[in-house]
């Protein structure tokens, strides 16, 4: 089953530093002044497709200001190298849905994104606050025909009780509160759960949330779900758990996991390693997010959509 082919997580991540980089260089104009800074800065400007991203990409690398090529100590500090680097990896139809974001304001007017992201995460908090514990309310959270949903406040709080799904928080004009993206496979363990989920539609809006660790986690937390829901794998599902890999580089530990045997039922989740013994992920709804395998769910969060 092939639900998503957008990684969400991972668009959020590239318009948040893509916004990094415009705070940077309009704040700081002088550092413009290296040509080769200014000539990827500009570029990057003028992108308008996946194909001119990556030839912009490859200039970088030509120029010697991609992380992996720069011996300056000072150009390798550069957000242009930091959003680069986090490129690395993603889909085709990440990079897409990325850009057509991208091409939706003015670079020059980009504090009035960030400005709105924060006015309606105080509306939808605001809309979405009740006595009432009943019912779990989930929103449509996407431009076009993006198939995604969030909660927000008690009702993110209210999926991590029930669900162990992790929750992230955003940004209400300085007030952090609890959030949580729904992917389609998300949506599905709720609504054959038999919980009461109401759905709300609050008109056509993104949100670009900053909480990718958590953001992450929870898509990964949410596909396990669905497949123990479903007690099956399909050969496509088992290609994508053999293929998952991190977003720039792995953790202490990530090799064994990837190269174990993931296996899950209704009651636990482990892998299986390849020297022997195990590595429990889940027992019940209760998700283990310890200093080994926190990084590790949240890596292979990454390719989420891929499948």
């Amino acid at each position: 089953m092939n639900m998503e082919t957008i990684n969400f997580t991972w668009v959020n991540l590239l318009k948040k530093y893509y916004l990094d980089v415009l705070d940077l260089y309009q704040s700081n104009p002088k550092l413009l002044e290296d040509s080769l800074i200014a000539s990827a800065y500009n570029v990057l400007l003028s992108v308008n497709s996946v194909e001119d991203f990556h030839q912009w990409r490859k200039l970088m690398k030509d120029w010697g200001l991609a992380m992996t090529e720069t011996e300056d100590i000072e150009r390798s500090r550069n957000n242009l190298a930091v959003l680069d680097d986090f490129a690395e990896g993603a889909s085709d139809d990440t990079i897409r849905k990325f850009i057509e974001w991208k091409l939706s304001f003015d670079p020059l007017k980009w504090q009035e994104i960030t400005d709105w992201n924060k006015k309606i995460t105080e509306i939808l908090y605001t809309a979405t606050k009740r006595d009432d514990d009943v019912d779990i309310i989930i929103f449509p959270c996407g431009e076009g025909k993006t198939r995604r949903w969030a909660a927000i406040g008690q009702d993110a709080d209210r999926l991590f009780e029930i669900f162990g799904w992790q929750t992230g928080y955003v940004d209400t004009n300085g007030d952090f509160v609890s959030w949580m993206f729904i992917s389609e496979y998300g949506f599905e363990v709720l609504m054959n759960s038999g919980y009461s989920i109401k759905v709300k539609d609050f008109g056509e809006f993104d949100i670009v949330s900053i909480a990718f660790q958590e953001d992450a986690t929870a898509s990964l937390q949410q596909f396990i779900d669905y497949l123990r829901m479903m007690d099956s794998l399909t050969i496509e599902q088992v290609k994508f758990l053999k293929k998952i890999r991190p977003i720039i580089s792995p953790h202490p530990g990530y090799w064994e996991l990837t190269h174990g045997v993931i296996c899950f039922n209704e009651e636990e989740v482990y892998v299986k390693k390849v020297g022997g013994g195990t590595i429990t992920l889940a027992q019940g709804k209760n998700w283990r997010l310890d200093e080994l395998t926190g990084p590790l769910v949240a890596q292979m969060g990454a390719e989420i959509g891929e499948a």
